[in-house]
């Protein structure tokens, strides 16, 4: 039952604000937090709480006060980073309270984790020894790793991370068990040691249980002893196969192959909208995804603000990774060493380590609506036959920004410039009502298809244009009246132009407007030759026509009902 105290009152400070007094932030108003009888319970039942027992008539309590207050002060952010608390009890006055809580001398220090008191502090009492216990144990916590079995360490570091780090199989007990439903979808083995087919089905499981790494948790569960819990779930045969996912479950009936029992689960991270991670995981994110976004909450985030973020990204679960975290290490990753104001959504495009773009909250439906937009794609895309409907019929109106570069390795150089002007408009450019996309294409691949929409033509790559897809116009003259250059000032200048309306755009011919002025100059041209060759237009005519009768003859010779020749003969197949 301690690990699930640990996650419901986990969970509860990540969703609401901290509903204990806190401290003032102005200095002049500081108040040391004082606990009595009555609120002394309420207040460390939820959190990490240094406590320091003391009484005003000990001289070593009194020569301890400034160090303690200064503590107070210094560590007084933890408080919503971390869940981390400093209080006193003052022992002459609390007394009753004292010796319940078995204290022998003054001034003596106890840590309470979710109301659970752990040993007493008695180490040095030094301003820079509990300033380093204080950072230490209030990481810890923060991360889910404030216990002593290492069993309960594993299933919590499990329900509090990226699920799965190791890919291997959690044999947990009710209460692990709900650390991990209540950080995400769970698979689980309900099992008897004595069953033939359980032994049989292990080694699939842990196979399974590996190819899941980091995706989704998979556990197991001994009814032999957990008799009760598994009656309670209704468990009537082993193995049962349960896949645990928000209030309900589903049991998994087909073959007990890796390959199915993996699509089976697979169905289930496929609705996760951010993924909890810590910061041993944000390497290996980094690498594999192009683009993902990261919010990081505090444990005063508020639910509203979790909410919205989950609304937003539910519609791109398919096209670009979520992740969540709240661990203190990856906030010192990212060069944040203490907590911002308030929760924040931050966006990443390979190959940066730091974010692109970040939101601090609270936020409007609107601002978050363009945040999200404007980052959903990689800082520069290459654009393509599967995301050009994407990209180029977007409904968020996007203007978008296209280079046309080389091939091979001048190419590759002209892309990672193309880049560093998307980076650096991404982090400095000016704020649009629609957000601006940067990609690129192979100039000579596409060169038909440059020349005819943007008048782009081969001899001029590098080249770049900015285009207003939903009007069919595009730019490519800056506001000095020049034409755009594949450098970021002449970029910026356009973006800019474009902005206030300075420029006069052209128009880019699509397609169906390409094929229909290719057919109908076509038709001028037949149209010119026979009246310049009057005699080669006639028999061309004629030829056509006995071309395309002789075509209907050949075919309506064959019955398609039959498959056979209407002279006879027999079947082909």
């Amino acid at each position: 039952m301690r690990i699930a105290q640990l996650f419901l009152a986990s969970l509860a400070l990540w969703l609401q604000v901290v509903q204990a007094a806190t401290i003032p932030i102005d200095d002049d108003d500081f108040e040391l937090r004082q606990l009595t009888e009555d609120n002394f319970r309420a207040s460390v039942a939820q959190g990490l709480w240094l406590v320091e027992h003391y009484s005003p008539k000990c001289s070593h309590c009194r020569a301890f006060a400034p160090t303690w207050t200064r503590l107070a002060k210094d560590k007084r952010h933890l408080e919503r980073l971390s869940g981390f608390h400093m209080a006193q009890v003052n022992c002459l006055a609390q007394g009753d309270l004292c010796n319940a809580n078995g204290i022998k001398f003054y001034p003596q220090l106890v840590l309470y984790s979710n109301g659970q008191p752990l040993p007493a502090y008695s180490g040095d009492r030094s301003y820079d020894d509990l300033a380093k216990l204080i950072d230490d144990q209030s990481t810890l916590y923060a991360r889910g790793q404030l216990l002593d079995s290492k069993a309960e360490q594993e299933v919590v570091s499990s329900g509090f991370g990226r699920p799965n780090p190791e890919g291997k199989v959690l044999e947990v007990d009710e209460s692990g068990l709900e650390v991990l439903i209540g950080n995400g979808p769970v698979l689980v083995d309900f099992f008897a040691p004595w069953c033939a087919h359980c032994k049989k089905l292990r080694p699939l499981y842990e196979e399974l249980a590996g190819s899941l790494k980091s995706k989704i948790n998979v556990a197991a569960v001994d009814c032999e002893a957990h008799h009760s819990y598994c009656r309670k779930h209704n468990i009537q045969g082993y193995p049962t196969i349960r896949l645990f996912q928000h209030d309900s479950h589903t049991d998994y009936n087909g073959p007990r192959t890796v390959t199915k029992m993996k699509a089976f689960a697979s169905k289930a991270i496929e609705t996760v909208t951010l993924q909890t991670i810590k910061r041993e995981d944000f390497d290996d994110i980094v690498e594999s995804n192009d683009a993902f976004f990261l919010y990081l909450q505090n444990f005063d985030t508020a639910l509203s603000d979790l909410e919205a973020v989950k609304s937003m990204l539910e519609p791109l679960r398919n096209s670009i990774s979520a992740y969540t975290s709240s661990d203190p290490l990856l906030y010192q990753n990212l060069s944040i060493a203490n907590p911002p104001p308030t929760s924040s959504l931050l966006a990443f495009s390979a190959p940066d380590r730091l974010p692109v773009g970040t939101l601090a909250f609270p936020a409007s439906k609107d601002r978050l609506e363009r945040f999200v937009n404007l980052h959903r794609f990689p800082t520069l895309s290459q654009l393509s036959a599967s995301n050009h409907q994407e990209i180029m019929k977007s409904p968020t109106r996007a203007v978008v920004v296209l280079g046309a570069v080389h091939k091979g390795a001048e190419g590759e150089k002209e892309r990672q410039k193309l880049e560093q002007i998307a980076r650096a408009w991404k982090r400095g450019g000016r704020s649009f009502a629609q957000p601006v996309w940067f990609v690129w294409v192979d100039g000579e691949r596409w060169s038909a298809w440059l020349r005819q929409a943007y008048g782009i033509k081969k001899k001029s790559l590098p080249a770049v244009v900015v285009i207003d897809p939903p009007l069919s116009e595009y730019y490519d003259t800056t506001i000095e009246g020049t034409s755009v250059e594949f450098d970021g000032s002449s970029v910026f200048s356009v973006l800019e132009g474009f902005y206030q309306h300075f420029l006069r755009p052209k128009r880019s011919e699509t397609s169906l407007e390409w094929g229909s002025r290719s057919a109908t100059m076509t038709l001028i041209t037949l149209s010119q030759a026979s009246m310049d060759h009057p005699i080669l237009a006639f028999f061309s005519v004629v030829g056509s026509v006995a071309a395309f009768v002789l075509w209907l003859y050949r075919n309506m010779k064959k019955d398609p009902r039959e498959g056979r020749e209407l002279t006879g003969g027999s079947r082909l197949d």
